[in-house]
């Protein structure tokens, strides 16, 4: 197998391996590429991740991915490491936008040009948000699946929740003021209630901030919580919409924990199209031996990291957390 080339990048610190070439490139079989992601992946036997997104270029400014979870399973989406992902062949090919295909779906990254503090930006075109998927996230849904401001009290006592699958499915309640300990056993009993929410969500607490701003965390499926979730952001922002706060094609700052991002809604016809801008930071480059992330551990990192973009980016997260500081939430560092 040849060497595996990889860069390390993150959107909004959702840290992201980006590898040149797909999955069967590298790993001859379905169990030596669960293997090699979790090793990868692996804060403490290696690099560390959240997850890895294999990109096989087609040279024409398009490209086939396949995004794995930290623990090898496959998913539909990322939506920061999309933002990544695009950014590596943006730059490849010194292109204004690329193509990027992953499943069924097609996400076109646009180059957005740098923030004051020199951070790099993209946007990504995510699939057209849908509240009536064809698999009900909540199992009570009804005959049209669409689940809107509803009071569940197998999911809060109080709280009102909308489903949303981006295509990611998702939980969002709007609050008035932050709490994350309530977020997280929320998430908890969501994770713990197959029989209510029968094939599992991510669950997005969003509190308003300012006209046009919002700070939204995510309780993830299978990972708890996390500094951002692309998806989460996007999703959160199409319900702000659908419950009629917001016009779709209104830009909204959403901060999370990680970092700060934008997101509209395109129409497509009858439906909406999130679109995600934020981040796209690269933090290192370096080659590996795929047999080495069939083995135990540690793997060792040699390479170059790139100090000013992390520079940068870290006079943005200052920034950002003085706001939210300001606004009385203090999130648990991640």
């Amino acid at each position: 197998m040849p060497a595996l080339s990889l860069i390390k990048a993150h959107g909004s610190r959702n840290d992201i391996f980006v590898v040149d070439g797909a999955p069967h490139d590298h790993f001859a079989t379905a169990d030596e590429l669960t293997r090699g992601v979790g090793l990868l992946c692996d804060r403490r036997r290696g690099l560390g991740g959240d997850g890895v997104y294999f990109v096989a270029d087609h040279g024409d400014g398009t490209a086939r991915a396949w995004f794995f979870n930290p623990d090898g399973s496959e998913a539909l989406l990322c939506g920061n490491g999309m933002r990544c992902a695009g950014r590596v062949l943006l730059d490849r090919h010194q292109a204004e936008s690329v193509v990027v295909h992953q499943g069924p779906y097609s996400f076109t990254v646009r180059d957005q040009g740098r923030t004051p503090h020199g951070v790099r930006q993209v946007s990504v075109e995510l699939p057209a948000v849908d509240f009536a998927p064809a698999e009900p996230i909540v199992a009570e849904a009804g005959a049209n699946g669409a689940y809107v401001d509803r009071l569940l009290p197998a999911f809060h006592a109080s709280r009102h929740v909308t489903a949303v699958a981006v295509p990611n499915s998702h939980l969002i309640t709007l609050i008035d003021s932050y709490d994350e300990a309530e977020l997280i056993e929320t998430g908890r009993r969501v994770a713990g209630s197959p029989d209510v929410f029968p094939i599992g969500a991510n669950l997005s607490f969003v509190l308003p901030l300012a006209q046009d701003e919002v700070f939204v965390h995510t309780y993830e499926r299978g990972a708890g919580l996390t500094p951002s979730c692309g998806s989460g952001v996007a999703a959160s922002r199409a319900v702000l919409s659908r419950l009629g706060l917001v016009e779709p094609e209104r830009p909204v700052t959403v901060r999370n924990p990680g970092g700060v991002a934008r997101s509209l809604l395109q129409p497509v016809g009858d439906l909406w199209q999130p679109v995600l801008e934020g981040n796209a930071t690269l933090v290192y480059a370096t080659e590996l031996d795929p047999a080495v992330l069939l083995g135990d551990g540690p793997v060792e990192f040699s390479g170059e990291v790139n100090m000013a973009e992390i520079g940068a980016f870290s006079e943005l997260s200052r920034e950002n957390l003085k706001v939210l500081s300001e606004a009385g939430i203090k999130p648990t560092e991640i």
